[in-house]
């Protein structure tokens, strides 16, 4: 079974912001689409002025790009032998693509990635790795990063590397079957909801909450419940016309701006006048509509 390319009706602004890149994305085949977000694709022009930068915003998810040809870099970590492996993040960090440089990455899903990895999430969270994170992965990563080097074209790219994470799959281990469900409650919940309730929805005790966060993606249940609420903040900062920070803080749950400007610049790095500023700057006509995009996938 092959994968189809994803088409959304509007995609997010830094998407947007890419198209002149030829940026696309492939969705997974049925098995993998527990665990795999997508894929995407894009290559800057040789001639590029100068060397393209993207803030990367942590999900609780994790990512494998692939440097096909060109320079980039995540945190100033530079592509090792051709890949750069990210794990789940607490915090905002940088992608830099230099001219020339063409990229084929996976995004695994919130908790999903680590059914592939040998190791718990916890012991890689925050790291960026190059080909030394292989010993991490239940597949061969120096003989499908070659492969797709020599691949044609971005489907067969997917095929390729969609064999090696299947081969992986198979031999994982699993994870806890309400572990998804938990995560899309917190997702939807927006930060905004008390864990306690979260919990009373899932029948699952504190404890093994915390354990399972810990296993799978490296991060405190707190912690996740931050990034989605800040990550609701960053999509309404990105409205044509935002409303006022305090405005903001407020329909984003947070009862005092003060406290809404911690959270934010905690993860981010960013004040959010900062964040609203490098918005306006950069993408000029957001449309309001992004704002209902942040949990769609």
């Amino acid at each position: 079974m092959t994968s189809t390319l994803v088409q959304p009706p509007l995609l997010p602004a830094w998407q947007r912001n890419l198209a002149n890149f030829g940026y696309r994305q492939i969705a997974p085949m049925p098995v993998l689409a527990p665990y795999v977000q997508h894929y995407w694709e894009l290559a800057l022009p040789a001639g590029q002025p100068s060397p393209h930068s993207e803030l990367l915003h942590p999900d609780g998810g994790s990512s494998l790009l692939f440097q096909l040809a060109g320079e980039l870099q995540i945190n100033s970590v530079r592509a090792q032998q051709g890949v750069l492996f990210s794990p789940t993040a607490a915090h905002s960090g940088s992608l830099v693509l230099a001219a020339g440089v063409r990229v084929f990455a996976a995004r695994f899903r919130p908790g999903m990635g680590q059914v592939f990895w040998h190791y718990a999430a916890n012991e890689l969270a925050g790291e960026v790795m190059g080909l030394d994170g292989a010993r991490y992965l239940r597949f061969d990563l120096s003989a499908v990063t070659e492969q797709l080097q020599l691949a044609p074209d971005m489907p067969s790219r997917v095929a390729l590397l969609e064999t090696a994470l299947c081969g992986a799959l198979v031999r994982s281990v699993g994870m806890p079957g309400a572990l998804p469900q938990t995560l899309a409650l917190l997702r939807a919940a927006r930060g905004q909801q008390p864990l306690t309730q979260v919990l009373a929805q899932t029948g699952l005790g504190q404890r093994q909450l915390e354990r399972w966060f810990n296993r799978y993606l490296g991060l405190t249940a707190k912690q996740f419940s931050r990034l989605h609420r800040v990550a609701y903040s960053r999509e309404l900062l990105k409205q044509a016309h935002p409303d006022s920070l305090a405005e903001v803080a407020y329909v984003a749950g947070y009862s005092d701006q003060a406290h809404f400007s911690h959270d934010f610049k905690s993860v981010v790095g960013l004040t959010p006048g900062q964040y609203l500023r490098r918005v306006q700057a950069r993408y000029h006509s957001a449309e309001p509509a992004d704002a209902a995009l942040v949990h769609r996938s």
